[in-house]
């Protein structure tokens, strides 16, 4: 059972809003390790023993440290729990030795249960059914679990151990289906196109191997392309789309190579439907959206194909490497382009001196890692250059739910007071954020206006110089390349007319984005001659 496949969401994008569906983003349930000791670690794998309780094909591998009895991981959940009608908790464990297998949903209040049916197994699947009945009437959005609670630690080497199918329902019987499900691990089916027994062509879940521009995902797909394949390999998957409203797919692909790409889709009123990016690759070793026009097309089309690296006849003399990932149909031409969120927090509450140093940490991703420690990543320090109290941080991140705290200083603990511990936000695109020190909640700084109409920019194709022409005041410009990399970065102060020379820019499309002086944002496509 995939948990997100067909999802409809909201996806905010530069140009406005329009309704999306989530065909496939690679993504797991974000698992914060705890205490493993040691370079412990937590991965999605192919499932090493698909036999018994659990045939699924991905599950999470816990790689468990000699160190502290609360290894494991805790997460925060993209939709609450409420355990008023729901009081079973169900995970599937394959584990090397039999010790307590702890699992919580947190408050202040709650403590770590144990399951209903202890562990029997050794080196096989077995699934353990918690109970949850003293949380009932709360709703939790933090889980935590720990598959191998020994208190103390004996362990002299590492161990690993697996887990997945880890859900909630109001039965506790083993095997029961599934209410809500928070993480299975799954992906859509990816059924490979080969061209004979010497075609070692696969598909895998892979770490994302460049998290950057606009992809900071933990996990994407991986297309090992062997050099003895065929033009059209690639995969087909029975998922089925509707093209009546949005018209365009997207999917961001980094490659090693510049070749056609192409996705078909197929059974629907017009049989098959082929169609290339409607923007052609140009460049290799970084992430790009590409997006696929059906646009001349209406209806449902129950299968879908993906080619990445059409290229007939094949001639490759090496197998490579492509990934891929967000598989998303909505309504927008234009290719993505990274979010920028601008986070601050006002400091005056807690005291702050000349020379102090404001941090954030979370469950961030990317270049900011995962809940790292205060002081020790310095792409998490928070400034502030006005001298005013209020730090910000600048980001790019990708959508979702996203746990977050904000630290006087270095270490764990100087952490913020406000009540309620973590501070969460879910992020959709481009934002401004201001928070203050102790004190729950927080303001959405940019006014209820529209820089549409304000701002006009001229000649579009340009060469050399580029006019600005506006009736507000434009604080910065910049210009940002299809990769999602920024060419040029302009302040100004002032209404009235600028001009920004282009002379340096490649020929290609850019975007460029307006900022005025509350934060507003307003993005332009630009073609330079």
């Amino acid at each position: 059972m995939k948990k997100s496949t067909l999802v409809f969401v909201m996806m905010f994008i530069f140009m406005g809003f329009s309704m999306a569906q989530n065909i496939e983003n690679y993504e797991s349930l974000k698992m914060n390790l705890m205490a493993a000791g040691d370079n412990g670690s937590l991965t999605v794998v192919p499932n090493p023993d698909p036999t018994g309780a659990n045939t699924s094909t991905n599950v999470a591998k816990f790689v468990r440290g000699k160190g502290d009895p609360w290894g494991g991981f805790y997460a925060t959940l993209p939709t609450a729990i409420n355990t008023t009608a729901n009081k079973y908790v169900h995970v599937k464990v394959w584990k090397p030795r039999i010790t307590p297998v702890k699992f919580k949903l947190e408050n202040p209040n709650t403590s770590d249960l144990s399951p209903i049916n202890p562990q029997t197994l050794v080196n096989a699947w077995e699934e353990l059914v918690y109970d949850v009945t003293p949380a009932t009437g709360t709703e939790y959005v933090k889980i935590v679990f720990m598959p191998d609670f020994e208190d103390p630690v004996t362990l002299t080497e590492y161990i690993t151990m697996y887990f997945d199918d880890l859900y909630i329902n109001n039965d506790p019987t083993v095997g029961s289906a599934p209410v809500q499900v928070m993480e299975n691990f799954e992906t859509i089916p990816m059924n490979i196109m080969l061209g004979g027994a010497e075609d070692l062509s696969s598909f895998s879940l892979a770490p994302n191997p460049d998290k950057s521009g606009i992809n900071l995902s933990d996990y994407v797909a991986k297309f090992h392309r062997d050099k003895d394949g065929v033009a059209w390999g690639g995969f087909y998957s029975a998922t089925t789309v509707d093209v009546t409203t949005n018209k365009y797919m997207h999917v961001k692909i980094w490659k090693p190579r510049i070749s056609p790409i192409v996705f078909k889709i197929e059974g629907g009123a017009a049989g098959t439907v082929e169609h290339p990016a409607s923007n052609p690759q140009t460049t290799t070793g970084s992430w790009v959206d590409y997006v696929f026009d059906f646009s001349d097309k209406t209806g449902t089309y129950p299968t879908i194909v993906f080619m990445p690296d059409f290229e007939l006849p094949l001639a490759l003399t090496e197998d490579i490497d492509i990934y891929f990932d967000d598989i998303i149909l909505n309504n927008d031409p234009n290719p993505a382009t990274p979010p920028e969120q601008i986070i601050a927090v006002d400091m005056n509450p807690a005291g702050i001196v000349a020379g102090d140093k404001v941090f954030m940490s979370g469950a961030i991703g990317g270049i900011h890692g995962t809940w790292e420690e205060p002081g020790k990543n310095l792409n998490n320090e928070m400034l502030d250059p006005d001298g005013d109290g209020i730090y910000k941080i600048t980001m790019h991140l990708a959508d979702g739910l996203i746990a977050f705290k904000f630290f006087k200083g270095t270490g764990w603990g100087t952490g913020d007071p406000a009540p309620g511990g973590d501070r969460t936000f879910t992020f959709n695109g481009s934002i401004y954020l201001i928070y203050t020190w102790g004190v729950q909640g927080h303001v959405v700084s940019a006014p209820e206006i529209s820089l549409a109409g304000k701002i006009l920019m001229y000649p579009n194709p340009v060469s050399n110089e580029l006019f600005i022409s506006s009736n507000t005041e434009v604080s910065s410009v910049t210009i940002t390349s299809m990769l999602g990399k920024v060419v040029g970065t302009y302040n100004f102060s002032n209404t009235g007319n600028q001009t920004i020379s282009t002379a340096s820019l490649s020929t290609g499309m850019y975007f460029v984005t307006f900022v005025d002086r509350y934060g507003k944002r307003q993005t332009q496509k630009l073609i330079k001659n």
